[in-house]
């Protein structure tokens, strides 16, 4: 007859380690997985899609450039996986502006799309830290108890099912299934939102031969902003594929190809050389999208859970919200590295990251207000301080100064950047 009281067993089945889920396998919730992988810790990683090489490597529609530089380049280097995207992705040198080098980026960096990087983040999981991370492709997460670590979902096939963790990290995105049960289920915890006018239509630039540099962002006309950018071609021996994401304040609209020719003829002539007749009709007939979203949350841990990326907060594009989710996987990592063992260690993790990741989000955040569409003084304030060396998007890509840094230089000019 076992000596253990009914009590003793029940403390014993909740002490027992019960792995952390990362919900979302996008780069935030990948990087995640490695970073933790590194220091022996196992995750189950829950993504809805289809493995990286297996779903489309970009989406015409959506699929803008992205550059993976400072603070991007710093997680990768957390993480060792440098390699493997210079393996996958173009490398990255600067942005150009009518054939002149109007940012130099010294340092490695890369440009790709966001499958490229996920494909790159999928290859680091399977040539090092397949036994450590386990990742349920083609898995919905229907529910989340963040005050028990209770995850519900469906594998593909199978029977809907629960599974308990001691941590759930939510990386699923701006529609976080895991923000939402922590706001229902915590106290305290609020969502605020703001709209801002920022639009973004793509267009394919497909009559590209080398009038451009795939190294480099083009930037093709500044009101509407348009800027353009290279991914690789779908093997090695393809071309890089071009796309240019025309940037507005108000959606855009057509009524026939004729009429978005016309648009673009009066306000950004340059594409017209580099996109085919074919690409105009597609870009008059394609959804204008609403990228003026933006989310802060009063913390980002409740309960057993805790946010990254744009489950946390997203933000109007200025090319950090990649960079920024990489970088947020690494202070969690940091954070649950010092950590004690067991779910009590996890929870203390998760505040400590709150401490220090929440400042720099709401910094960039902060900065992204102040960088939008064909907007008149956003315009004018970014060339004045670029010119006084003060402009903070350029800083904000360095890898060594926090973003918090960057807003507080910046507020100290007063009126120019409140």
């Amino acid at each position: 007859m076992s000596n253990h009281t009914a009590e003793e067993s029940w403390a014993r089945q909740h002490d027992e380690p019960k792995g952390i889920a990362i919900i979302g396998g996008g780069p935030a919730g990948l990087v995640a997985a490695i970073a933790l992988a590194r220091r022996g810790i196992a995750t189950t990683v829950f993504e809805r899609d289809a493995h990286p090489e297996l779903a489309p490597r970009f989406n015409p529609d959506r699929s803008y450039t992205i550059d993976i530089t400072g603070h991007g380049l710093r997680a990768l280097r957390h993480i060792d996986a440098t390699g493997h995207f210079d393996d996958r992705l173009l490398p990255f040198r600067g942005i150009q502006y009518g054939g002149r080098v109007v940012e130099d980026w010294p340092g490695p960096g890369w440009t790709g799309a966001r499958g490229d990087i996920l494909r790159a983040l999928a290859a680091v999981i399977s040539d090092r830290h397949k036994d450590a991370v386990h990742v349920e492709y083609g898995c919905r997460v229907s529910e989340v108890d963040v005050l028990t670590g209770a995850v519900s979902y469906t594998p593909p096939g199978g029977e809907p099912m629960t599974r308990q963790f001691d941590l759930v990290v939510g990386a699923d995105g701006a529609g976080s299934v895991v923000r939402d049960a922590v706001q229902q289920r915590v106290p305290g915890f609020t969502v605020a939102r703001k709209s801002l006018p920022n639009y973004l239509t793509m267009i394919a630039l497909d009559r590209l031969v080398d009038q451009l540099d795939e190294t480099y962002l083009q930037a093709l006309a500044t009101r509407p902003f348009c800027v353009a950018g290279a991914i690789p071609g779908d093997d090695e021996s393809d071309r890089p594929r071009w796309f240019c994401g025309i940037g507005t304040r108000r959606p855009l609209s057509f009524s026939s190809a004729s009429a978005a020719r016309a648009y673009l003829q009066q306000h950004c002539p340059r594409v017209l050389d580099l996109a085919s007749d074919a690409a105009v009709t597609a870009f008059a007939d394609r959804t204008c999208y609403h990228i003026g979203q933006k989310l802060t949350c009063s913390r980002l841990d409740g309960g057993r859970a805790v946010l990254l990326g744009d489950a946390a907060g997203p933000f109007p594009p200025i090319g950090q919200g990649v960079n920024a989710a990489m970088e947020a996987a690494v202070a969690l990592d940091r954070c649950i590295g010092t950590a004690e063992p067991g779910a009590t260690g996890l929870s203390g993790a998760a505040q400590s990251y709150t401490a220090a990741w929440k400042p720099e989000l709401d910094a960039i955040s902060w900065i992204s207000e102040k960088m939008l569409f064909e907007n008149r003084l956003h315009t004018l304030r970014a060339n004045l301080t670029m010119r006084w060396g003060i402009n903070p998007i350029g800083r904000a890509k360095s890898e060594d100064i926090p973003w918090s840094r960057v807003q507080a230089d910046a507020r100290r000019w007063g009126p120019l950047w409140w």
